[in-house]
């Protein structure tokens, strides 16, 4: 774990101190879960990527079964 010096307003850091012992967790700990729920966890991405590619694949084929030219897809 990292250390991370945050600036904010006393009145806020007296809520999020509040929050934090209402729910049974340290600051650094609550704020931590904040920011896992705002950014994700870092297994969560690998298994947002692993759903993308396991899902159904996009045909970009055209009538005759070719891919479009690069012309085509960069020059309008």
């Amino acid at each position: 774990m990292k250390n991370v010096t945050i600036t904010m307003p006393e009145q806020t850091l007296t809520k999020v101190r509040i929050a934090a012992a209402s729910s049974g967790k340290s600051v650094s700990r609550y704020l931590t879960e904040l920011a896992e729920e705002r950014v994700g966890r870092p297994g969560d991405k690998r298994a947002a990527l692993a759903a993308f590619l396991s899902g159904p694949l996009l045909d970009l084929t055209d009538a005759d079964g070719n891919a479009p030219t690069r012309d085509q897809i960069y020059d309008p």
